[in-house]
């Protein structure tokens, strides 16, 4: 027979509540709530504070110990079912879960999201990823640690210090407003790190630690907005490709690395590593950096003849270099069209849309974007995928940049050219008396 009590040693100054659980001859087991009262106050009958004038405490602490007596039975009801060994580690530790507290300073991490996310960091680069047994890459670590320096800044904002218990829907409305109101964040830079702090949360559940069940709810969900993202059509791909840089060496050796991200649709941590070894029998061949996939493309007729032009591939820079001379690229081939977009403000390093010239809005992203929109409607989605290494369609979509006026001229293009094809007689219609 199982009997949780509680009890108060002591006469004198404040002693601690202490809890003892029995259960038959298999444990006898006494630990300490860390409730402090006056001996005096406590009825060891009613199993709780005597009702006494003045103290504003009593009512809290009663039901507390109210609801820790039921958690601890839940609690070992469950564990004894699966064979977990009770003893008094297992009770201490069930209490400071119950109390949402630390068992003790050096397992703040079981407690506190921050220094959760600080320990999962620090074990990243050593953890695998399901289905690829490879370490979680840099780019990935470097999102984990955007995301805390954010919750870092909204704990000094917020002056609070934030518990697992604490990641509900007011958390949640609270934090989107922080990022977006205070750091003047877009809604799909905010909906990355609400997606990364799930990812962090959901580790954390694994580990049995007392992550509030909202994080789970509908409304704590990953915002996203569609955004002003333009793309190169192929025929201004076209143009850059054969405008005449030879005067200026730095932007021929851009704009030939353009053409190769444009003509790949590979990421920029990726077309600006490419070397020889990566072209086997015409087709082009690397492990994604991001995302670790093995992806095989076809060799563009550009593409080669650049690296047939340079003996090989262009000149490797930097990204920031890169982005900054592409720009340089497409003013020079005459990409000037006004057009709706975003970019970075140098005021406040956020974007902001506008309506601007088209090549102050280009960097490597409208590679990937490029590649993507020219290709769709010409081939099935799943061989684009293919070659862009989307896992989904919904994430491949979301690259796709034609307008509802392209879309629409698609159309009306292919009735055209439906007509041409079926050679459609002209029928006179006769009015019948």
């Amino acid at each position: 027979m199982s009997t949780l009590n509680y009890l108060v040693k002591g006469k004198l100054h404040y002693s601690n509540i202490l809890l003892r659980f029995k259960n038959g001859r298999k444990f006898d087991l006494t630990v300490s709530t860390d409730f402090k009262i006056d001996p005096k106050t406590w009825s060891a009958t009613k199993q709780k504070i005597k009702n006494t004038s003045g103290d504003k405490t009593k009512d809290s602490i009663n039901n507390h110990l109210s609801d820790l007596k039921k958690f601890i039975m839940d609690e070992f009801n469950l564990d004894n079912a699966t064979g977990v060994y009770i003893d008094k580690q297992w009770l201490q530790q069930k209490i400071a879960n119950h109390f949402n507290r630390p068992l003790n300073e050096s397992v703040s991490d079981e407690i506190y999201f921050v220094p959760f996310t600080e320990a999962f960091i620090k074990r990243a680069p050593t953890r695998l990823i399901k289905g690829k047994n490879k370490p979680v890459t840099s780019s990935t670590i470097t999102k984990y640690n955007s995301l805390l320096k954010k919750l870092k800044a909204y704990e000094t904002h917020a002056k609070t210090t934030i518990k697992f218990t604490d990641l509900d829907i007011t958390f949640y409305e609270n934090f989107v407003h922080f990022l977006k109101v205070e750091e003047t964040i877009s809604t799909n830079t905010v909906g990355k790190y609400i997606s990364t702090l799930k990812a962090i949360a959901r580790e954390a559940i694994l580990k049995g630690l007392p992550v509030n069940k909202k994080i789970n709810h509908p409304n704590f969900f990953v915002p996203t907005e569609k955004s002003k993202d333009i793309y190169l059509s192929d025929t201004e791909i076209n143009t850059i490709y054969k405008h005449n840089f030879k005067a200026d060496e730095k932007l021929d050796n851009a704009r030939d690395l353009f053409i190769i991200g444009l003509r790949t649709g590979l990421r920029i941590s990726d077309f600006l590593r490419l070397k020889q070894t990566n072209i086997k029998d015409g087709f082009i061949e690397i492990e994604t950096q991001k995302t670790g996939q093995e992806v095989v493309i076809p060799m563009h007729p550009q593409v080669k003849e650049i690296l047939e032009k340079r003996n090989g591939f262009p000149r490797q820079i930097s990204d920031q270099k890169f982005n900054l001379y592409i720009k340089d690229v497409c003013e020079a081939a005459k990409l000037t069209e006004k057009v709706e977009g975003s970019k970075i403000d140098k005021d406040t390093n956020r974007k902001k849309e506008g309506i601007y010239p088209k090549y102050e809005l280009v960097t490597s992203h409208i590679c990937r974007r490029s590649f993507a929109t020219n290709l769709y409607g010409e081939l099935p989605n799943m061989v684009i995928m293919g070659i862009t290494g989307h896992t989904t369609e919904t994430q491949f979509l979301r690259y796709i940049k034609t307008t509802s006026k392209e879309n629409a001229n698609k159309l009306k293009e292919y009735w055209t050219k439906q007509k041409e094809e079926n050679s459609y007689e002209q029928l006179t219609l006769k009015v019948v008396k």
